[in-house]
């Protein structure tokens, strides 16, 4: 069954639409995201420093207690407002690139185009077909170049692809936690603990951060590839936002 809908696909002329623009988006706004979080970091480390002197009775000035809090609430809304930004140009560019094995007439892949953002939402689903969906990315987007071009090499993306899922799920159980403690900050020791949480938050996101970036250059070469071989067979690129 599969050999006969690659045959079809060979002989019908496909359209596919771009996806260079939203991977160089969301590169870029997961670059910032980054250097974000590393400046979270040692904003969050210096909070956590002076909340440890005030619980052993060590002098705090009052001016740079102040000037910490507000630091550590500027950085908070600004990673806030980056991390919406992240999830929306995530979301763009993944759900076009599974869209576009359904564009390249792959009949026999599992989700509909639409599961590529409701997968991230859907609770126990959203544990385990997010990363399915990016594993089917990689492999049949480098089976429908094949298809077209017989030299083409598939590279295996399985390993970073878990990496990345992993610690995925990771920074978000975190991240609830960091929530949590958030709500009971009555007490130093409370506050130092939400302090340490959110320090363990901002490290685990730089290379999760790192990963999908990684992975969305390596895709990005993979779909620049799968185009010009739809140009080069008659087939259309849809050039929009």
């Amino acid at each position: 069954m599969k050999e006969i809908e690659i045959n079809q696909q060979k002989e019908k002329k496909i359209e596919i639409k771009d996806n260079s623009k939203r991977a160089k988006i969301l590169l870029t706004v997961f670059g910032v995201l980054i250097v974000l979080n590393s400046v979270g970091l040692l904003i969050g480390y210096n909070e956590m420093q002076i909340l440890k002197k005030a619980q052993i009775g060590e002098y705090v000035s009052e001016e740079a207690e102040n000037l910490s809090e507000l630091l550590q609430g500027i950085i908070g809304l600004v990673q806030f407002g980056l991390y919406i930004s992240s999830v929306v140009v995530f979301l763009n560019w993944f759900r076009r690139a599974y869209g576009n094995l359904h564009r390249a007439d792959i009949t026999y892949i599992n989700h509909r185009e639409t599961m590529a953002v409701w997968a991230w939402f859907i609770p126990i689903v959203s544990f385990y077909r997010p990363v399915q969906m990016m594993n089917e990315i990689w492999t049949e987007t480098q089976e429908t170049i094949k298809n077209f071009d017989t030299t083409y090499v598939t590279k295996k993306g399985g390993i970073i692809i878990g990496l990345w899922w992993a610690l995925f799920i990771i920074s978000n159980f975190i991240g609830w936690y960091v929530f949590q403690t958030i709500k009971k900050q009555d007490t130093i020791e409370q506050m130092i603990k939400s302090s340490e949480a959110n320090l363990i938050s901002d490290f685990i996101q730089i290379p999760e951060a790192c990963l999908v970036i990684f992975i969305v250059h390596k895709l990005s070469k993979m779909e620049y590839k799968l185009a010009d071989e739809v140009k080069k067979s008659g087939g259309n690129i849809i050039y929009e936002k």
